[in-house]
Parts: C-alpha cells; structure tokens; sequence
C-alpha cells in the first residue's frame, strides 16, 4: 500500500511535538488559540473600517476653512437631507467643540461665513465663554429669574416681594433704553460698551408717573445702575455669556454731600392744625355714611399714631393687635399711657426686630372702639389698620400703602394745606411722620442712640440726616454772650428799665 503523499509531514509533524514533549491534543489546543487570535484581529480591522465608514457618513464634503489651521473646517451632515454646511471649531485648549449649521448649501458662501464665526466664536472657546449667545430681554428674564428663588419674608435673608417689585421696575428701563437704541434683538457681546454712559441722563428725561412736578433724585437713578451692573455681573460674567470688558460702560450721576430729609416735613404748628381739621371737619362732613366715617376716623387717628412712633409705612400697616403690649417696667400710672409695639424681623427693612415705646395708649383705644361701633370686634391677630370691608374683615387683609396714600391726598387737598405747601414747593407723603418724628425728638432732646433704637435705624444714619438739627437744638449756647443781655433784678419795674437801656445800648452800637 502505497503512503499518502502528505505522510512525510505528518511524520516530521509527530517527531516536533514529541522532541519538544507534547502530544495530539496540545497541538489542537494551540490551533484552536490561534485561530481566536485571527478572528479577533479581523473583528477589529472590520470595526474601524466601519468607524469609518460612519465617520464619514458625519463628515461629508469636509474641507479646512484655513489653509495652516486644522481647528476649524465645514462639512456636510451626511445624516441630513437638506445639503447646508455645518462648521466645526475645536480648541485644544478647553477640550471644547462648538459646531452650527450655516444654513447654506453653497461652499463658497459657507466659507466665507465660516471665517466669520471662527473669529466670534474662537474668542469665546479660548475664554471658556458659553457658545450660546442671550439678548438683553433673556438675560433679564434668566436674572429675575434667579432672583425670585430668593424670595423670602425676611428682610437681609435674601429679598423681599417688595424689592423684587422694585427690581423689575429698574430693569425694565433698561429694557426700555435697549429698545429705544433698536439693539433689543443684539446679543449682549454685539452691544457697544459706552452707550451705559447716556443711560443716567436718558431716565432723567423721561416722563414720572407718580410726582411729575419733581425730578427723578440721583440717588434712585444710581440705584437703577447698580442694578443693571450686578444684573451683567451675575448673568454675563458668572454664567459665562460675556467677558468683564463686555459690560456696558455707565455714568453715575453726582449726588448732593447733602443728607437733610429728602422729604418734606410739616412743622409743629401745620401738624396740629392738620388733626384739628381732621377732628373737627373731615371726620364730621355731612352726607358720608357712618362706615365712611369710621374709616375717616381711623385714618385720622392713624397719622397721629405716626407721628408719635415714626413707623415706617410698610410697618405701621403690619402692626396687629397682638404685637401690642404693655411695659412691665412702666409705673402704674405709665401703664396707662404707654404701649409697646414690635416690630417683627419680617416686617422690618433692616430684617431685625424692635419694640417701639410711645404714649399712644389712648390712640388704640380710640380706634377699637370705632370698629365696635360699626359692629366689628377685632381678633388679637387681627390687623391694626384692617381694611373695612367685607372680604378685609373677614380674610384680615390691612390697607395698603397706596389707598392711604389716596387718602392723605384728599385731606391735604380738602383742608387747603396742599395750595399752601405747593407754594414752598413741599411734598408731604405718608413717610414724612417718620421725619417728623425723628425731628421733633431731636428738637426735645431725646438721645440720638435711644432714638435710633425706636426707629430701628442706625446713629450714624441719624447724625447725618439730622446734623442740620444740631444748631438749632444748642442755639442757646452757640448764642451765649451775644446780642443785648438783661440784667436780672427782683424788681418787676427796675427789670423792665434795665431791659430797655440794654437793647438801646446793643441797638445802638449796631453798624
């Protein structure tokens, strides 16, 4: 019998694995091994091709947008069936990519675009700036925003419903300033910096809703920058929208070094003459309901309580019953006149609480007992000045500043002491019985520290508000020594001649 033709092989085969010690069953074990080995190397050689493939499914048309640079080219979505270029932009820097459609199926008109984004955008890359551009109104919008969830109660623990309300008021002029300029639809790094510079002088001319006879004070005008400037602090520079040279370039305007009141105030005698007629005029006007005029006499009773205690007006209209109180400390007989009234740390504006100590107890009293009349019996929760109408008794909703305000309006205008304040170009609100207060104190000599306590304002607020005050409270010793002296005498008539022949003499040496 003749040997297969491939015997010799196997032969020489059989003495290899004997000479190195293995037998049959090694060998298919090592065949085995190497045929995964190939099969995994063509798997890999598959999946790149594939990778590939894909990759160029992404990419198609791709081309450079310049000829020394590999960070930026166009190319076609081979995913997508519209045909326009897209642009890719990568910096090695930030590890960051940026890409966007060019809406443009043509290649010379998507490079010439490309180039254009590529120097905007590049920029941003580098800064670690956000890709994405916002308008003046979205960033308005993102900043409100933000700051609603900091709404709170508390006054100094994040902001209150009515600096919110204040806040959107400010922001929208500069809403308003973008439009009139016709760059509302300009993204916020597009606008020129200086035009902040006119932006102060702009609100000035506009037209007041409220007052229109007096200009806009540069305080408020400052604060209204202020805003705008941590509006673009918070949003542009921390959010990563725009670079800090970005931010609009503003001019304050230039505030008086004067710290008198900036609200008028009544003298002594204007006051007293305001309660009279309140008391005996307004309160008793024929041809008004009898609920109308329980509202009179409260309102008239609630500006004599201001005065006495210089509340500021958000306060006087949250003070309820049970935040009234008597002083353990008092006498007996002070007990009767004297009532302590907290101020919560959510009422305040500073956010810290205080008690308040005036003889106000018959005020009170007073005012209880109009609300009896009318057949109202005031709960301990209930609001001092509860507005008297079915749905405020019954949901215990207090005036609001604004229909006080109306009121104060109607007797100013009714008494004829409107005219007469018109006249020395005076504006008397709601918030002058708290300058009021705060001058007449001063004016009796009331310590500035006791007085800074009961107005829950600090003393050094009050020194320079108030220095005006200072000469007149120590007129007596500024004045020491000069102008005519009388001598004194126990005797009625020889006073009256040394009077005379001093004041001749002092006359008389007058230039």
């Amino acid at each position: 019998m003749t040997p297969p033709a491939d015997q010799p092989h196997i032969s020489a085969l059989a003495d290899l694995l004997d000479a190195r010690g293995l037998n049959a069953d090694d060998f298919i074990q090592v065949l085995d091994v190497l045929a995964k080995l190939k099969k995994k190397e063509v798997s890999n050689i598959e999946k790149e091709e594939q990778g590939k493939i894909k990759q160029n499914k992404i990419f198609v048309d791709k081309e450079f947008v310049f000829e020394k640079s590999e960070d930026c080219f166009i190319y076609r979505d081979g995913r997508t069936k519209t045909g326009n270029f897209y642009i890719r932009i990568y910096d090695a820097n930030t590890k960051k990519v940026y890409s966007q459609s060019l809406r443009t199926k043509y290649r010379e008109n998507a490079l010439v675009l490309a180039q254009v984004l590529y120097r905007e955008k590049k920029d941003k890359l580098f800064k670690g700036k956000k890709m994405v551009s916002i308008t003046t109104g979205e960033m308005i919008d993102m900043y409100l925003k933000k700051r609603g969830e900091e709404l709170t109660d508390i006054p100094k623990m994040g902001i209150t419903h009515l600096y919110y309300r204040s806040l959107k008021t400010q922001l929208n002029y500069w809403m308003r300033y973008i439009t009139f300029l016709k760059l509302d639809k300009k993204y916020i790094e597009k606008i020129p910096t200086d035009i902040g510079k006119d932006f102060g002088l702009w609100i000035s001319n506009l037209p007041k809703e409220r007052y229109g006879d007096r200009k806009r004070s540069a305080e408020v005008m400052n604060g209204v920058i202020g805003a705008i400037k941590k509006m673009y602090k918070e949003i542009g520079i921390n959010e990563d929208y725009i670079a800090i040279t970005e931010i609009p370039k503003f001019k304050k305007m230039k505030v008086s070094p004067n710290k008198a009141p900036k609200r008028d105030v009544l003298d002594e005698a204007e006051y007293l003459e305001l309660l009279d007629y309140m008391k005996n005029k307004y309160c008793r006007e024929t041809g008004i309901s009898e609920k109308e005029r329980v509202k009179r006499r409260v309102f008239a009773l609630y500006i004599s309580l201001n005065y006495n205690i210089g509340c500021r007006v958000s306060e006087m209209l949250n003070i309820r019953w049970c935040d009234i109180s008597k002083n353990s400390n008092d006498t007996i007989e002070q007990q009767k006149l004297n009532r302590v009234i907290t101020i919560h740390a959510e009422q305040s504006k500073t956010g810290k609480g205080r008690n308040i100590v005036s003889p106000i107890a018959d005020k009170l009293a007073r005012i209880e007992n109009h609300y009896k009349k009318m057949g109202y019996i005031p709960k301990k929760t209930d609001y001092v000045f509860i507005n008297l109408t079915p749905r405020g008794i019954e949901q215990n909703i207090s005036y609001s500043h604004s229909s006080m305000d109306v009121r104060l309006k109607d007797v100013l205008e009714k008494s004829g002491m409107r005219e007469r304040l018109e006249k020395d170009n005076r504006n008397i609100t709601l918030y002058s019985g708290r300058h009021y207060y705060a001058t007449a104190r001063l004016m009796k000599g009331v310590d500035i520290y006791h007085l800074s306590l009961n107005l829950g304002t600090s003393v050094i607020y009050l020194e320079q508000t108030y220095s005006h005050l200072t000469t007149l409270m120590i007129s007596n010793e500024i004045t020491k020594g000069q102008g005519w002296t009388a001598v004194k005498t126990d005797d009625p008539e020889l006073q009256i001649a040394y009077n005379a022949v001093a004041r001749e003499a002092y006359e008389w040496c007058e230039p």
